[in-house]
């Protein structure tokens, strides 16, 4: 089997000096099948006004067409007919087949023209089961029952009524660096706010953001966080967030665990939760952090499955925890935007290109909002592009140290938005008996969540009319620039300037 590697992209600096190398054929872990939709995850309603009919028509529209589609095994179609027969003029879907992917699930995007029946005869015709059915990106997650993939992709790039077809890339979460960070009381007496730790977050003030404060401060924004879940009641997080969803698990509400709970001490959330606490922790409550978005609220999309879920299936291997495909990411982004967010962040990289992924982007741009993705950590070792990060209309994130010079790990790249903090970045994360809610983590992970606070800034100042290509406008002509004159590789456009994005001086 090959397969691939999606990573979370804060940098994972002790192992990368020692023991980080790519993925051997002998350390493949076994493929993942996607949760069916049959299972029936109940949509939410959106949490915000800030999104109004959209949710409630698009999950209907979901709900209805998943409902009919969707099966465990085999699918039957609803008539006799076999797929359309190909115009002259019609092109053959194009196909992709990438270095690594899941062997037990592919990617079909329908042409516009084609119905639910044809999706349905196709699964019929090569004996497929029908995963999922992401109906506002026209894409078919196909269960492939076992059969070989790459001679899939070619008998289905024969078939007119496709656009697309691709391989379904696993994705795989690897540990960031982090460092213990002894608690205690630290407010100092001239901090503009009473958090205990807000002295030891660089960021802020390398960003201006207190400056931004007396503009905005993110007022009615809903923020999605694409991660591993989040510790739903840190008490620095609890009262900023709204229900999520568990793409992995086809679930909705609360996307974390109970930070007091063994459970949530040996799951995979404490990057969610680190990126959350960054974006929109509570800020002047006397404790912790102060988030750069205040009064922003996280939603909380979970793509990577808990520890207590693989206990579930012990015929897993142990590191499935750690894994995901883009099926399932791309589920994540459709329901965030469905569900009312106004900013989607995405601290992940994907090494090969996916029209899933592209499509399913292009849906929450579409939709104003704004994706914020971290560059990737690989500058030292091979630059590999991030692909998702690489995507037209996107905010690629690099990262600065405290003295904003560029990070020796942070990818550099003609995708390269703006840069922001990453290293040695003090925030939120679960705990285990009250213990240990703060840690220190480093990597462009943590400097896409300081933009993605930005970008809330800046759309709760200027509402509707903030389209995603307004904010990316204004984080990238008011950047401080930094190395080369004008954009260059390694910082974008330079280091984000809140209070100038905002209008101020």
């Amino acid at each position: 089997m090959k397969k691939i590697i999606i990573t979370l992209a804060a940098l994972s600096l002790s192992a990368c000096q020692s023991n980080v190398t790519p993925l051997q054929q002998s350390q493949m872990p076994a493929p993942l099948l996607a949760p069916s939709a049959a299972q029936g995850a109940q949509i939410l309603p959106a949490a915000s006004s800030t999104a109004p009919q959209r949710a409630a028509l698009q999950n209907t529209v979901r709900s209805s067409q998943r409902a009919s589609l969707s099966t465990g095994n085999t699918a039957t179609p609803s008539d006799a007919s076999a797929p359309a027969t190909r115009d002259i003029q019609t092109p053959a879907p194009k196909m992709q087949l990438t270095d690594n992917y899941s062997t037990a699930t592919l990617l079909a995007g329908l042409q516009m023209s084609a119905t639910e029946a044809d999706a349905q005869a196709l699964a019929q015709k090569y004996n497929l089961g029908i995963e999922n059915y992401l109906p506002q990106i026209r894409t078919v997650v196909f269960n492939t029952q076992g059969q070989n993939v790459p001679e899939l992709l070619q008998k289905l790039a024969q078939e007119p009524v496709l656009e697309y077809v691709e391989s379904d890339q696993v994705a795989t979460q690897k540990p960031e660096r982090e460092d213990a960070f002894e608690e205690g009381f630290q407010t100092v007496s001239n901090n503009p706010v009473s958090d205990s730790y807000f002295s030891q977050q660089y960021g802020l003030s390398q960003l201006r953001v207190t400056e931004a404060w007396t503009l905005s401060k993110g007022e009615d924004m809903i923020v999605a966080v694409i991660d591993t879940g989040t510790a739903f009641n840190h008490p620095d997080l609890g009262k900023n967030m709204v229900p999520g969803f568990d793409a992995f698990s086809n679930k909705t509400g609360k996307t974390g665990g109970d930070v007091s709970s063994l459970h949530h001490l040996m799951s995979s959330y404490k990057h969610g939760s680190h990126v959350a606490g960054i974006i929109a922790a509570e800020t002047d409550n006397g404790r912790g952090i102060a988030g750069v978005a205040p009064a922003a609220k996280i939603m909380p999309i979970s793509i990577f499955p808990s520890f207590s879920g693989w206990l579930k299936n012990l015929l897993k291997p142990a590191d499935d925890v750690d894994q995901t495909i883009i099926s399932i990411l791309a589920n994540g982004i459709i329901w965030a935007v469905d569900n009312g967010a106004d900013v989607i962040n995405m601290s992940l990289a994907v090494h090969q290109q996916s029209t899933t992924l592209e499509r399913a982007v292009q849906y929450a741009l579409d939709a104003n909002v704004s994706v914020i993705v971290a560059a990737g950590n690989q500058r030292h070792q091979g630059n590999t592009r991030n692909e998702l990060a690489a995507i037209d209309g996107v905010i690629a994130v690099g990262a600065v140290d405290k003295n904003a010079e560029v990070t020796f790990f942070s990818n550099s790249g003609d995708y390269l938005s703006v840069a922001g903090p990453g290293m040695d970045v003090l925030s939120t994360a679960p705990s285990f008996l009250g213990m240990n809610n703060y840690i220190k983590m480093t990597g462009t992970s943590m400097a896409a969540p300081h933009i993605a606070g930005v970008a809330a800034l800046i759309k709760s100042k200027y509402g509707e009319a903030a389209t995603p290509a307004f904010i990316k406008e204004r984080l990238e002509s008011t950047a401080i620039d930094k190395g080369e004159p004008g954009w260059d590789e390694l910082y974008g456009h330079g280091l984000v300037d809140a209070y100038r994005a905002l209008g101020g001086e």
